[in-house]
Formats: structure tokens, C-alpha cells, sequence
């Protein structure tokens, strides 16, 4: 899960010796989505994901390029997740609703620890004060370019599932509104995107 934070740290410390990068996981035969393929706008219902276009415009679409900062000052882009699966989490700016949904980011985050091949990366609004001290308890940047209005993220929190090659494979709402059964129904419903994008076409 630490993937996303430890290969900036690894790229910045490669670049400040003047040293090339290494190039980024190879990402396995069976993950990968051939050139040409249609959009996933299309693709079967999927529990605890929204996978059709209508819901949101982007989902189908490689994601849009991003730079943006961690509370250190380290800077990830979207290029740091390619060739794995992300979840990004677009957080609330309502200090309440937040509290509420961040136990089950909490879960969320633990989950994909446990998955070698899962992500998760936390956006947060743009702060109206400095970032706190203590660092955050999931990786988290901040939205100092209003990169979730480019996405058309306009409600949050929100999630979107980011494949190997940056397709935005999945979108959903608070987890928090769909409580019965915590966090299990968005980590088979991952399961299952993966299953369908790796299927012959």
C-alpha cells in the first residue's frame, strides 16, 4: 500500500544523485488493457461501483495528469500510479461528515494494505490553514488545483478506481451512506472490475 510514497521518495533521492529512475512495475499480462479497447462505460453492473459513463462522465477515460503536494511538500502525480490499482479518495470539506466517513477510510486504507496490487491515496480540499504536524494516517495530498472539479467530482467524499494503465475504472459516492456492509461490498466489487477489464474482449 506504501507503494504510491515510497517510489517518490525513492525518485527524488535517485534524481538528486543524478541517477536514473527505475522504470515502473511491470504490470502483468493479464491486468493489462490491449490498445483500442472500447471505453468501460458499458461494462456489467458492479457491486459497490458505478461503472457506467452516466454516472460520471471521466469513468472510462484515462485520468487527467495531476501534480499535486503531500503534507512534506513531497509531489506525486499521476504518473506514480501506473501499473497498479489506486483508490483515490476525494474527501469532504464538512468537518462532521468527515469525521463520520474517515473510520471507514480507515478500513478502506487497511484493506488495501493488504493487497499487493492496491493503492489507496487520499485527496483533501485545499487547506485554509497549514497542513497539520502529525502526518496523515493514509496517504493524502491536497487539492491546491481544484483537481476535483476537472474530474467533475462535485460531490464529496467520493472515490474513483484507478486501473494499471490510468483508466478511471469505477466511481462512488460516501461510503459512509452504505453502511450495512462496512467497506466488504467496495473491495469485491474491486475485485470484480479487475476480473472484467483482465477477460479477453
Amino acid at each position: 500500500m506504501r507503494t504510491i510514497v515510497l517510489a517518490a521518495t525513492a525518485t527524488l533521492a535517485l534524481s538528486a544523485c543524478g541517477q536514473p529512475t527505475e522504470p515502473a512495475p511491470t504490470v502483468p499480462a493479464a491486468e493489462q488493457t490491449a490498445p483500442g479497447m472500447p471505453a468501460t462505460g458499458q461494462r456489467a453492473s458492479v457491486e459497490g461501483w458505478e461503472t457506467d459513463s452516466g454516472a460520471l462522465s471521466i469513468l472510462g477515460s484515462t485520468l487527467p495528469a495531476f501534480a499535486l503536494s503531500q503534507a512534506n511538500g513531497t509531489e506525486l502525480t499521476q504518473e506514480n500510479l501506473r501499473g497498479r490499482w489506486t483508490i483515490i479518495g476525494f474527501a469532504t470539506s464538512d468537518a462532521d461528515r468527515a469525521k463520520a466517513e474517515n473510520d471507514y477510510v480507515a478500513a478502506l486504507n487497511s484493506a488495501a494494505d493488504q493487497d499487493p496490487d492496491l493503492d489507496f491515496l487520499a485527496i483533501n480540499p485545499k487547506p485554509t490553514t497549514p497542513p497539520p504536524a502529525t502526518p496523515p494516517a493514509w496517504p493524502t495530498l491536497y487539492d491546491e488545483t481544484d483537481y476535483a472539479k476537472q474530474l467533475n467530482v462535485t460531490v464529496t467524499p467520493s472515490y474513483l478506481l484507478i486501473g494499471p494503465d490510468l483508466t478511471v475504472e469505477g466511481f462512488r459516492g460516501a461510503l459512509v451512506d452504505t453502511p450495512d456492509d462496512g467497506i466488504k461490498s467496495v473491495i469485491r466489487g474491486v475485485a470484480e472490475i479487475r476480473k472484467q477489464v483482465a477477460a479477453p474482449q
